[in-house]
């Protein structure tokens, strides 16, 4: 392993090892059996100490970047192998791919994607890909096609024409220009976007975790979800965990959508970025109290109709940038807020708030 990045895990472990310290001094939280100077993986909840970032380990502790390194992340915290690479197999490459394959549907600049090529009931396998200038290039290749398909696929595309000696017309050298006959393009598609989804839910999730540390951890709402990010095969949560709506630059990070009360959530929104653009998501996590889960009820069921537009009617409050995994006092931050935003007698700012 790098020294660089063995000092990079030690350092976070450390950091959120410090963090739960504070956390378990809580008269109501307790650990059975107890334990100190732990780290606890974020996904499996399995405890790890410090030996646990050596690479010797059957399950050693990783660092996880926050989103997918492939999409714009940085190592935020430390996840466990197993939970790693599980993800990494069955959510973020999905993601990637389901990105890239938008990018090519898009003929989007540094896009390039694998397709197939039809005419007249015969298809040719290739790549068509777009350069950072949006010039679109189409490679045929024959070579891993049906050859007799692929025979007649070129034929029917560049037909035999008549030449004329230009000695006697030197006007024409062929009976007509050249004339491509329309062709249909399939995309070939790897992703499955059910996984793809679940990624996005994993990445808000380890955001917030990463923000507010172990304290975050106090919210029922929260075993669902990582219930649902470990078994990406079942259908734990309602399909629907974002609110689709283009939210200003200043709002990037973690937000709470205050008003309506159905709509109570932490709203984390993050921009991801390929090669060919970069897009913003705004995932919805739900709060420790009233509505918990049922808030992906209420957005499938009330915000997401026709196109799948969302549009929020209500209040949203930013939480602004700090170390609060630096400073003990703020170890349950991400309650505190909460409990601050949702309160009855809460009045919030309307001129930044209202969406």
């Amino acid at each position: 392993m790098a020294g660089s990045n063995k000092d990079k895990k030690r350092r976070l472990f450390r950091l959120f090892s410090e963090n739960l310290e504070w956390v378990k001094e809580h008269p109501s939280i307790s650990f059975k059996p107890d334990f100190s100077n732990g780290y606890i993986c974020p996904l499996c909840f399995d405890v790890f100490f410090e030996k646990d970032i050596e690479t010797s380990n059957e399950n050693y502790l990783t660092l996880e970047d926050i989103p997918p390194k492939s999409l714009g992340g940085k190592p935020l915290a430390l996840t466990c192998k197993s939970c790693n690479s599980k993800s990494g197999h069955e959510l973020d490459s999905h993601l990637l791919n389901r990105l890239l394959e938008i990018d090519s549907h898009q003929f989007s600049p540094n896009s390039k994607t694998d397709t197939t090529f039809e005419l007249n009931g015969n298809r040719v396998n290739g790549i068509v890909e777009v350069d950072n200038k949006g010039k679109v290039k189409l490679d045929l290749q024959t070579s891993r096609s049906n050859p007799k398909e692929a025979d007649r696929f070129l034929k029917d595309l560049i037909p035999p024409r008549t030449i004329y000696n230009p000695l006697f017309y030197p006007d024409k050298l062929f009976d007509e220009g050249i004339k491509t006959p329309s062709f249909n393009l399939k995309f070939k598609r790897v992703s499955q976007e059910r996984r793809a989804e679940i990624a996005l839910l994993r990445i808000a999730y380890l955001l917030a975790y990463a923000t507010f540390g172990n304290g975050f951890y106090i919210n029922g709402g929260l075993y669902k979800v990582r219930e649902q990010i470990l078994n990406p095969e079942k259908d734990i949560l309602p399909k629907v965990y974002w609110i689709k709506y283009d939210f200003p630059r200043e709002m990037e990070g973690i937000n709470i959508i205050t008003i309506p009360k159905e709509l109570r959530c932490f709203l984390v929104i993050f921009n991801l970025e390929t090669k060919s653009q970069k897009r913003q998501f705004a995932i919805v996590l739900p709060g420790p109290s009233e509505p918990g889960i049922k808030v992906y009820d209420f957005i499938e069921n009330e915000l997401c109709t026709g196109d799948g537009t969302t549009f929020i009617n209500g209040m949203t409050e930013h939480i602004p940038s700090n170390d609060y995994l630096k400073n003990k006092d703020y170890a349950f931050a991400s309650n505190w807020f909460w409990q601050e935003y949702t309160k009855p007698d809460y009045k919030p700012n309307l001129q930044k708030s209202k969406k």
